[in-house]
């Protein structure tokens, strides 16, 4: 005996007017026949020109068979239509990222210069040329005075010894250019409290879990540094003492105190581990 065929999709069956006609379909009928209708009746009744009411009654007549008789690509002239217009105005082309694109949708790698300053790694280290002399334009006389100066104002001066301790750092708006960098994609940052961390050779350190705190102790962001070792924030902190704290399996890094009396400070904070 032959399995009745079960039909999948119950919910996707329309309601039929009479016959075979749904009442969509009917509605497309109606008012394309209809508005065709009395396109003649006004042509008839000399209100409406012929030139002028036939064509629009055939026109009429066809849009309303069309969108409710004939289907178009196995599906209703109306869907169809609007899937056309649809597709014509939302595209579904992608755009895959190479290599060098995400280079560029990246953060900066930084490498240091022969003074001590961090630049892009695709930067070039721009060396002041010096004209018309060189190292021996001091003699050794003269070096070997101003050697035997320093030692003597170094043994008479009172030796002065300051303990720091390495494993906190507290950072204020005076000493705070001294840990900022600046470089090619940093210039618009969203948040105002930001660090690159990186070993003492300046390479990025990634996977350093890092915690934001208020001056009670209060957890306000936490994140985890990238390939390119960025903690970013990305957000406006209004002044105030914030302590940040990081985590690392194989590295150590200070605890850093950031009193913090401007927002518009957005430049990273260079940070080495210990």
């Amino acid at each position: 005996m032959r399995q009745h065929a079960i039909p999948q999709n119950v919910l996707d069956v329309e309601f039929k007017l009479f016959t075979k006609f749904t009442l969509k379909e009917f509605t497309y009928l109606a008012i394309g026949v209809g508005f065709g209708g009395l396109m003649v009746y006004l042509v008839v009744s000399d209100i409406m020109p012929a030139i002028l009411g036939i064509p629009i009654c055939i026109v009429s007549s066809i849009i309303g068979i069309v969108l409710g008789l004939v289907p178009i690509n196995g599906q209703d002239a109306d869907k169809f239509i609007q899937s056309y217009i649809t597709a014509i105005n939302n595209p579904t082309q992608r755009t895959w990222l190479n290599k060098q694109m995400k280079e560029a949708r990246t953060k900066p790698l930084l490498k240091p210069t022969k003074d001590g300053q961090l630049i892009n790694k695709d930067q070039k280290e721009n060396t002041k040329k010096i004209i018309g002399g060189g190292l021996d334009t001091i003699t050794t006389e003269k070096a070997d005075e101003k050697t035997e100066d320093n030692l003597d104002i170094l043994q008479t001066a009172p030796q002065q010894t300051t303990q720091i301790d390495p494993t906190k750092l507290i950072i204020t708006d005076e000493n705070l250019a001294n840990y900022q960098f600046s470089t090619k994609g940093l210039e618009n940052l969203p948040g105002n409290i930001n660090c690159w961390l990186c070993t003492k050779d300046f390479k990025p350190i990634p996977n350093v879990v890092a915690y934001l705190r208020d001056s009670n102790g209060k957890i306000l962001y936490a994140s985890k540094t990238g390939p390119n070792g960025y903690f970013l924030t990305n957000k406006e902190w209004e002044p105030g003492t914030y302590t940040i704290d990081f985590q690392h399996p194989q590295y150590e890094f200070p605890s850093v105190e950031i009193i913090m009396n401007k927002i518009n400070n957005r430049l990273p904070i260079k940070i080495n581990a210990l």
